[in-house]
């Protein structure tokens, strides 16, 4: 993120990730970071990722020196164009960074668009989220 960040390429975290750091409970095999690049240019992150000490594992995907696997995504499911969105990010620190991290109501959205099961069962992890919240509770 901060190679990204230092090549003045925006991005935000999406998925499950965003949904953890925003007390979501639950788990996900990677890191889902939405860029705003365009699909021809999906090259220049892993280029970027692989110059960190990053293996490619496919097309969008790299698992990074610790073990992490990132996922490059370039369009994201039943939501408008990256540009739209960015300005409706929660900022939070996070691994030493300040990042953009999509709100839970679009990570909601974006969820139900694409109806996979898994996807499913993370919209009842939000929906209790916002009952916690809703109660006041962090």
């Amino acid at each position: 993120m901060g190679a990204l960040d230092g090549e003045k390429i925006r991005f935000q975290v999406i998925g499950m990730s965003a949904a953890n750091l925003q007390g979501v409970p639950g788990s996900t095999v990677d890191v889902d970071l939405w860029l705003d690049l365009s699909p021809r240019n999906y090259m220049r992150a892993i280029n970027l990722a692989v110059q960190q000490g990053a293996q490619m594992v496919r097309n969008t995907v790299v698992e990074l020196a610790d073990g992490t696997m990132v996922n490059f995504v370039y369009e994201v499911t039943g939501l408008p164009a990256f540009k739209r969105v960015f300005s409706k990010a929660i900022w939070m620190e996070w691994q030493g960074l300040r990042i953009a991290v999509l709100p839970l109501e679009l990570i909601e959205k974006s969820k139900r668009a694409i109806g996979r099961p898994k996807d499913l069962l993370h919209l009842e992890l939000i929906r209790q989220r916002y009952e916690v919240i809703k109660r006041g509770g962090k």
